[in-house]
């Protein structure tokens, strides 16, 4: 699709009601530039553009300095939670992980952060040039959690990850937090190039566990009924907003997405880290469920903490986090 353009627009799209003319959201960086890393003076920073299904993703490649040409790095592909974008990642979880000697990505799903809004045309679609290109007038869809969507995201990010030079592609592992826990359970089940997983206070369960559709399911079937006969928006962003959470659902995806029944299809060494005080979900049905499930099916360790579900990110509990994390990356990747 040609789209044309005068200038692109920066990584803070509004939510919706957008009519672009322009690829939303290019990286700030150029790819491939080596960049310092602040208060990590052993690693560089490489900015890098990802493809998926057709939208540029804005991602961080981390590894140390002192890496040897020609040498493989156990890898590390960071899937970022509800709202969060690798802005965060990078502040200190990419690095701590790549000090450990591991080559890290981070990145942003379509929409999110630096990476490329997708596009809903409006209007009439002309008929293309002799080349196949068309100029239309399109919509920049951002800040809308697709979980389908995001995973098709994943995919492409450690497809990518396996053409890096120094990354070893038979040693890749996944992290992800929140809503990205059960993102990485999910992708697990599903990709035997997974080769060790971890979740942190994740939500394993779309389908009403962590928020509740208006409507219960029928509202949701009714809802996917008008969608797809165009008598209600083409993709639900600007709605309400679960509280507390930045970022439009889109429950009818949600109803497709279920981490936790697909668990016992995972094969590869599994961490799950809950918080005794969540409050977004009950961990009994979430990590607590999956651990049960994989138990005496392959290596798993589970641990629920006397937190919330934000206190993994700050403090000793993050410090905690970590160094579990890395022990447990140390023992089932390196």
């Amino acid at each position: 699709m040609k789209i044309e353009s005068a200038k692109r627009y920066g990584f803070r799209l509004a939510l919706a009601g957008i009519v672009v003319v322009a690829l939303a959201a290019a990286p700030a960086l150029g790819a491939g530039e080596l960049m310092d890393v602040e208060g990590y003076p052993s690693l560089v920073r490489k900015p890098v553009e990802i493809w998926s299904d057709g939208t540029r993703l804005a991602g961080d490649v981390f590894y140390p300095k002192a890496t040897a040409e020609g040498e493989k790095l156990p890898t590390i592909v960071l899937c970022h939670g509800w709202g969060g974008t690798k802005a965060h990642l990078n502040r200190g979880i990419a690095p701590r992980f790549a000090e450990a000697g591991y080559l890290v990505l981070a990145f942003d799903y379509r929409g999110w952060g630096e990476s490329d809004s997708r596009l809903v045309v409006r209007g009439e679609m002309p008929k293309p040039d002799e080349d196949g290109y068309v100029t239309v007038k399109a919509q920049a869809i951002r800040q809308l959690v697709d979980p389908l969507d995001q995973q098709e995201d994943i995919d492409a990010a450690i497809t990518f990850v396996e053409g890096e030079p120094y990354a070893d592609a038979s040693r890749i592992g996944i992290w992800g937090s929140s809503f990205g826990g059960g993102h990485v359970i999910w992708r697990a089940a599903h990709d035997r190039r997974v080769k060790a997983v971890a979740a942190q206070v994740g939500a394993m369960d779309q389908r009403g566990g962590l928020v509740v559709a208006p409507g219960g399911l029928k509202g949701l079937h009714r809802t996917a009924i008008q969608r797809a006969r165009g008598e209600v928006e083409p993709v639900p962003v600007g709605g309400p907003q679960p509280e507390g959470l930045t970022g439009s659902p889109y429950y009818e995806r949600f109803a497709k997405f279920s981490p936790v029944e697909d668990a016992h299809l995972i094969t590869a060494p599994t961490i799950i880290i809950d918080a005794k005080q969540e409050h977004y979900f009950d961990i009994r049905e979430h990590g607590e469920r999956v651990f049960k499930v994989l138990s005496g099916r392959v290596p798993v360790e589970y641990h629920a903490w006397e937190m919330s579900h934000y206190d993994i990110y700050g403090g000793d509990w993050f410090d905690k986090a970590m160094a579990t994390e890395i022990d447990f990356f140390d023992r089932h990747l390196k």
